[in-house]
């Protein structure tokens, strides 16, 4: 059996209009006093005010609906493990070689920075850099998955300085972590669910497990269906419902690990109770390769001793990969 979730307000995942943030001026302090504010209690809250057009939005979507439209044969030719970078399409209930991790409700479309062969860290091999994997019968969609991460990367930026002096740094705080990201987006689609009030279909499996995001923090866009549902603080879960025109931010471990515990990762889950089809657009915040993770100072003292020593983002998240799809690449060499 499943157990029922309950709708949150706006208290327990707050709504912050964030266009004042990077202006510079004085409403700025408010936006950052309430992303400190949700960071610390909640872990997540919705980005109004953004400046991403609906237009935009719109287009992922579209994007979204051509992609997982194509033929099941089409997208396995780009299934992930082809991928030295792990990036592709992974079907409904791919979990790689964890056969202890649950399965999820979802299929899914893996994209990170396109870099081409002349980039130097690709000529150079280093990990987890390079080109994407894209269909071959879906003109345009390329361009406008590129143009999307280009406008999201965008918005990352601007958050990353409201999140930096939300963690008492000056807004360039956290650039030096993010001079060439580790950043992902995926195109997620759940296929709709029908099953009685508490019952799990398909082998106990429900859109996408209970899961605290790996990296620095996440932008998610969903669709109107809804489904997403965060942990509260007494591990009661309560539903995100979806709300026009803004994006869902969430902190993650590794913004919890330079905060010291400060801020709150969160426990999330997906479950498309509705009957009908879920797409959404996550983009995940992952510092450089190179970057060095470790408490600020300002979160250490005789009271809260550093819970982490120096965690590398690269290896940490090759690592992460590799336990999962450890055969990732080898078929293409």
């Amino acid at each position: 059996m499943l157990e029922m979730s309950r709708c949150a307000d706006f208290s327990e995942i707050p709504v912050i209009d964030i266009g004042a943030l990077g202006s510079g001026a004085a409403a700025e302090a408010t936006v950052v006093a309430a992303m400190r504010d949700a960071s610390v209690n909640v872990g997540f809250f919705y980005a109004a005010n953004h400046g991403i057009a609906p237009a935009d939005i719109r287009a992922i979507f579209a994007a979204a609906e051509r992609f997982f439209s194509i033929p099941q044969d089409a997208r396995n030719k780009i299934y992930l493990v082809n991928s030295p970078n792990y990036r592709g399409y992974l079907p409904i209930g791919a979990r790689g070689e964890n056969t202890e991790r649950a399965r999820d409700l979802l299929e899914s479309f893996n994209v990170g920075t396109e870099l081409g062969p002349d980039d130097p860290d690709v000529a150079h091999g280093k990990p987890l850099h390079g080109t994407n994997q894209w269909p071959d019968s879906l003109p345009g969609f390329r361009e406008e998955i590129i143009r999307y991460y280009g406008l999201m990367d965008a918005l990352m930026r601007r958050l990353l300085q409201g999140f930096a002096m939300a963690a008492e740094l000056p807004r360039d705080g956290f650039d030096h972590l993010f001079r060439k990201p580790l950043t992902q987006m995926r195109l997620l689609h759940y296929p709709a669910q029908d099953f009685a009030q508490g019952d799990l279909p398909q082998g106990n499996m429900i859109g996408a497990r209970a899961h605290r995001d790996f990296g620095f923090f996440t932008i998610l866009l969903q669709d109107d269906v809804g489904g997403l549902e965060v942990s509260s603080p007494s591990g009661e879960w309560v539903v995100a419902p979806p709300m026009e025109n803004t994006f869902v931010v969430n902190v993650a471990e590794m913004f919890k690990l330079v905060t010291n515990g400060r801020f709150s990762s969160a426990l999330h889950r997906v479950i498309n109770r509705y009957g009908r089809e879920r797409y959404s657009v996550p983009f995940f915040a992952n510092p450089s390769y190179e970057a060095v993770l470790a408490p600020l100072p300002q979160f250490v003292d005789d009271t809260h001793p550093a819970q982490f020593g120096p965690y590398p983002v690269g290896e940490q998240q090759l690592a992460f990969y590799r336990s999962l799809w450890p055969s990732a690449g080898k078929s293409a060499a």
